[in-house]
C-alpha cells in the first residue's frame, strides 16, 4: 500500500500525465508526455534519442495498462495510477522514461544538465519555474551548479520509491 507521501507524490505526477486534462491517463497522453520531452530537449521524436523516449513511454503505458487498467477502458484512473505505487514494473518503466528524458535534455552530452535545460524540460511538463528551480537545488546533491546522470536517476527513484517526504528526489516534478 501506497504510503501518504507516495499518494501525494503519485497523484501530482497524475497531474502532470493527463495531459488532455479529462481525469484519466491514456496512451495518447503518454505521447503527448514524450513529445513535449522532444520539444524541450529540441530533438524530434523521430531522431534516435527522440525514439527512446517515445518508446519508454510506450512502455510505461503498456506496464500501466497491464497493471491497473483492471476494467479494459484503455485508460488509467488517478487512483488507478497511485496504486501504482506497488507494481515494481511501472515504477521500472517510469525511471527508464526519466533517464531516457535526461538523455534527451542533456544537449551538450556530458552527462549533466544545466539549470537552463532543466526550467525549460520542467516548463514543457507544466512545472511552474519557483518549483523547477527548487527542484534543480534539491536535485543537485553535489551543489556543483548541475544535476549529473547519477543525481538524477536518485531522484527520480526517490521520487517513486520513497516515503520521505524530505527525499530531495521528491522535487523531481515540482512541489507536491
Amino acid at each position: 500500500m501506497a504510503t501518504q507521501v507516495q499518494e501525494r507524490k503519485l497523484a501530482r505526477h497524475f497531474e502532470l500525465l493527463d495531459y488532455d486534462r479529462d481525469g484519466y491517463i491514456e496512451q495518447s497522453d503518454l505521447k503527448a508526455f514524450a513529445e513535449r520531452i522532444c520539444q524541450a530537449g529540441q530533438v524530434e521524436p523521430t531522431s534516435p534519442e527522440g525514439r527512446a523516449v517515445v518508446q519508454q513511454a510506450e512502455r510505461l503505458w503498456q506496464a500501466l495498462q497491464r497493471a491497473h487498467d483492471k476494467n479494459g477502458d484503455q485508460a488509467v484512473s488517478r487512483q488507478e495510477f497511485v496504486d501504482c505505487a506497488e507494481s515494481e514494473q511501472v515504477l521500472k518503466q517510469a525511471i527508464q522514461l526519466g533517464v531516457a528524458a535526461f538523455d534527451v535534455m542533456d544537449r551538450d552530452d556530458d552527462d549533466r544538465i544545466s539549470m537552463q535545460e532543466w526550467l525549460s524540460l520542467d516548463r514543457s511538463l507544466g512545472v511552474n519555474a519557483a518549483d523547477s528551480e527548487e527542484g534543480f537545488r534539491r536535485l543537485d546533491r553535489d551543489g556543483d551548479g548541475h544535476i549529473s546522470k547519477k543525481e538524477f536517476t536518485k531522484g527520480v527513484e526517490e521520487f517513486y520509491r520513497s516515503s520521505n517526504s524530505a527525499a530531495p528526489g521528491n522535487w523531481t516534478f515540482g512541489r507536491f
